[in-house]
């Protein structure tokens, strides 16, 4: 897909990653609007994390990077809403935002990423026994609302290591960190450091 083109934009308080999915409540005007103009088109929109600010409303600052998303699932209710499931594709930086009109809408380009080495399965083991633990952990403070540990990975270790940094218990603002890495390399091991910090916090938690 050329992403020399106006994209439409979904700016969210939540970072989506390639490979992994995302539940959207649709309700606001523009953004049904949006969802509706894509059903009659290709299924595809930007998602970029809001940095400060509210996605109701606008006057929010939103990220330059991002990821853009695939509809796999869609239905609309009575009044209009729509009830989505995206699935995050590819990263993507945006090169400038166009008027919100009648939605966002932004030009980007696609990150491309490297080939991830041979060392990669090692790091996926590594990385996976951290993120079981900090689950467990998470789970035992946090009954509500957590992830079980008994999760399936995927065996290929860059959609496996997508799949950690969206389920791993770290701050928003550290996951954007993850998003922009830059390469895998850099972000096994930013992730491996940001899950030895989050088992340190949970076990002192528990004690």
């Amino acid at each position: 897909m050329d992403y020399a083109i106006p994209l439409p934009m979904f700016p969210l308080s939540t970072v989506v990653f390639p490979v992994t999915g995302v539940p959207l409540h649709v309700f606001e005007p523009k953004y049904k609007s949006l969802i509706s103009d894509l059903s009659k088109g290709p299924p595809y929109f930007g998602v970029v994390l809001i940095t400060r600010g509210s996605e109701v409303g606008g006057g929010d600052t939103r990220s330059d990077v991002g990821t853009i998303a695939r509809i796999s699932e869609k239905a609309q209710l009575g009044d209009g809403r729509w009830l989505v499931l995206a699935v995050g594709e590819k990263r993507i930086r945006i090169r400038t935002w166009l008027p919100d009109d009648p939605y966002p809408l932004a030009l980007v380009e696609e990150i491309t990423d490297e080939a991830w080495g041979p060392e990669s399965t090692g790091w996926v083991r590594s990385i996976e026994k951290k993120l079981r633990y900090s689950l467990l952990l998470h789970g035992e403070i946090s009954l509500s609302n957590s992830v079980s540990p008994n999760i399936v990975l995927s065996s290929d270790p860059v959609e496996a290591l997508w799949q950690m940094c969206a389920l791993s218990p770290v701050s928003v603002l550290d996951q954007q960190r993850l998003l922009i890495a830059r390469d895998h390399h850099c972000r096994a091991v930013l992730l491996d450091k940001l899950l030895l910090e989050a088992i340190s916090l949970l076990e002192a938690r528990l004690t």
